[in-house]
């Protein structure tokens, strides 16, 4: 038997959602050992074959993605060029079309990976037209024994598991589609194939993102630019998370393939990987590459292992370890003392440690690393033992996942810092380069460097600007001095919300109903039973006389006024200040002010408004008149129709940019910077 913790782990979902799936009868328990629910293994299985089948309606709606299945062509992850894209395409179109693929996707695949294997070895040998006539005869061939291909069979060999089987597929599928695949140099056409077939929940489950391959481009860009400053490029490197190869296949011309090392935890991914960068270097015995691209996982290596001078990749995000795994991970990495230790900042401490001094490591990584604080412990660590040598903030880079990314890239420390305060100045200390887009600045004043935010997006005078905002005279916070809220979580929309009016049900609102000074009134309604619901706030603060709302989900700052008493769902948050002798409406003017829009966005750089976010908004203390002046502008903007609204805003915002001392250099900076920005205006 099982208990809903450990279901919820099976499942991927969290424990609220198990205990709402109980509540509203999607799940049932079989029993209860004290207070505890039990569930049967054999449901629980079954359960995740419905899951992924598809077959239990149910949860057909539910937004975790793990138990999502099918097949989707990731076309960022080969050059748009590549003459194989459409062939993959034209497989992956095959496959789901397939009657019997999820019974066999193994087999299938593996055939898949087989033929593509052989037919880029053979044309990368020269000899594919002489040694194979039908294109979709010759895995047939070489399973039979028809076909040699040297000592290239040793690795391809590795990707055939249950030889009788594919034989026995190709037999009773002769209507099978295969392509006439081209050696491309530099392009991971095996590993797109692979990834292209896999699961797209799967891949989530494992953390494992895949590089877009202009991503890969502007990673080895930028590292071999600074590589070239090291003394000459006989260097040790390595991928520790290789997947495919992708990153060892696109290094320049010229490194000795003797000093390229690569690690995973996935078999098949590792066996691709020696098969790509044998076709590349045209060496082909298998026992070279098993010394140098090994299954294993680098977070095991301990303290003494080798160590490298240039150590590059993309590091899984989010993967699930088990309890034990992180109980290990516990004792021996700083970054995995938490709760729930976060794999992309273990690889990122493991690869600092395995540097040589003065070595270079560039990453893919979440861009929350710099600046949530999730990601405190690591940031700690590299700033005693590294410095910043460039940064590039890449936006959304990742097919289907809505995740800001950056590439770090920094310099292993000849010493480690005795603490955070003596590297702060020592991790700046090479002007990095930061990039974003077509621009790039240099870092060279001096900065305030903490483990609680990296905060290098702006340039100098920019800094220069919000530190002064951050220290201005009078200032207030709302950290301490604020009732921060959640919407309502039902559990279940469908059930619970309608879209008529009745004389049981009220208005509740959604963050997308939400504007600077307003909510418009949507045709969304809610009979309010807490009870009922899977997750509320105190009954008052809905209630309150007087509150803001704002959107939880942007990267805008929307506040609106409500002294209705109005319900709100979660994508809609709740704030009432608590800030003495400051109105709340002149509150409000500052938190909708492009003065705090530029603070958010600079200092945060987040996709959702937190509450972490908002406290740190300077507020500048002013007398009872002056505030009196601004709140009657609010009900002024509050009240104006919509064409009036943007000259009332404007106006508003002047009078907080004498209010907060800037000069008109400073606020034209800030208005430049936000210039084509949605004011969020009715």
């Amino acid at each position: 038997m099982l208990t809903l913790t450990q279901v919820c782990r099976e499942l991927s979902i969290s424990p609220a959602t198990g205990r709402n799936w109980i509540k509203l009868g999607k799940i049932k328990a079989e029993g209860k050992r004290g207070k505890a629910y039990m569930f049967s293994e054999d449901y629980v299985r079954s359960l995740k074959e419905e899951l992924v089948s598809g077959s239990r309606t149910s949860l057909k709606s539910r937004r975790n993605k793990v138990f999502i299945s099918g097949k989707a062509l990731y076309r960022d992850y080969a050059s748009s060029k590549s003459v194989n894209l459409p062939k993959v395409e034209n497989l992956i179109e095959m496959l789901s079309e397939m009657d019997d693929f999820s019974e066999k996707t193994e087999t299938v695949m593996r055939i898949l990976l087989v033929d593509c294997a052989l037919k880029l070895t053979l044309d990368r040998l020269g000899i594919k037209d002489e040694i194979v006539g039908n294109p979709g005869q010759t895995t047939e061939k070489y399973l039979t024994g028809e076909l040699d291909i040297g000592m290239y069979a040793d690795l391809i060999d590795a990707l055939i598991d249950d030889k009788p089987a594919m034989l026995s597929y190709l037999s009773e599928h002769e209507d099978i589609t295969f392509e006439d695949f081209v050696y491309e140099p530099g392009e991971d056409i095996l590993g797109l194939m692979y990834i292209s077939v896999k699961s797209i929940g799967l891949r989530k489950k494992e953390g494992a993102y895949y590089t877009p391959n202009t991503v890969v481009k502007r990673l080895l860009g930028h590292l071999f630019e600074a590589a070239l400053l090291m003394d000459g490029l006989d260097k040790r490197i390595l991928d520790p998370c290789c997947g495919s190869g992708n990153f060892l296949l696109q290094l320049p011309p010229g490194l000795p393939m003797e000093n390229l090392y690569g690690c995973d935890i996935d078999k098949i991914s590792v066996i691709l990987a020696r098969i790509n960068l044998a076709l590349k270097y045209k060496k082909a015995e298998i026992s070279f590459w098993e010394e140098h691209i090994t299954e294993r996982d680098f977070l095991d290596s301990l303290p003494g292992d080798e160590r490298f001078d240039i150590i590059l990749g993309n590091p899984p995000w989010g993967y699930s370890f088990s309890d034990d795994r992180k109980e290990f991970l516990r004792e021996h990495f700083e970054s995995g003392k938490t709760t729930n230790p976060e794999s992309c900042d273990l690889f990122l401490e493991q690869a600092v440690k395995r540097l040589s001094p003065e070595g270079l490591l560039s990453f893919v990584l979440p861009e929350s690393v710099l600046t949530v604080k999730a990601h405190a412990p690591v940031r700690e660590f590299i700033l005693k033992n590294s410095r910043l040598s460039q940064l590039e903030y890449l936006g959304e880079v990742f097919d289907r996942v809505q995740c800001p990314s950056i590439i770090l890239q920094i310099k292993k420390a000849e010493e480690a810092a005795d603490s955070a305060s003596v590297s702060e100045l020592f991790f700046l200390k090479d002007r990095p380069k930061i990039y974003e887009g077509d621009s790039f600045f240099v870092i060279k004043g001096r900065r305030m460097i903490t483990d609680q935010c990296f905060d290098f997006l702006v340039p100098d005078d920019e800094y220069a600007l919000l530190e002064k905002l951050d220290n201005l005279p009078r200032a207030e916070r709302l950290k301490d001095n604020a009732i921060f809220a959640l919407g309502i979580v039902t559990g279940a929309n469908k059930e619970m919300l309608q879209s008529r009016r009745t004389t049981r049900n009220e208005i509740i609102l959604k963050g997308q109903d939400v504007f600077k000074y307003n909510f418009k009134i949507p045709k969304c309604y809610i009979h309010f039973e807490p009870e009922k619901c899977q997750q509320v706030a105190k009954t008052e603060y809905y209630r309150a006389e007087e509150k803001l709302l704002y959107r939880f989900i942007g990267n805008h700052l929307v506040f609106a006024y409500d002294d209705n008493k109005t319900l709100s769902l979660n994508s809609c948050n709740i704030l009432i200040p608590r800030i003495p002798e400051l109105d709340i409406k002149y509150i409000l003017a500052v938190l909708n002010s492009r003065i705090a829009e530029y603070y958010f966005r600079k200092k945060f750089r987040s996709v959702k408004v937190l509450r972490s976010h908002i406290e740190q908004i300077p507020i500048p203390g002013v007398g009872t008149r002056t505030q009196e002046e601004i709140a009657l502008l609010v009900d002024k903007i509050m009240q104006a129709d919509s064409a009036d609204k943007g000259t009332i805003y404007d106006e508003i915002d002047r009078r907080l940019a004498e209010i907060y001392d800037l000069t008109d250099d400073e606020y034209d900076i800030i208005k430049s910077d936000l210039a084509d920005e949605n004011l969020f205006l009715l």
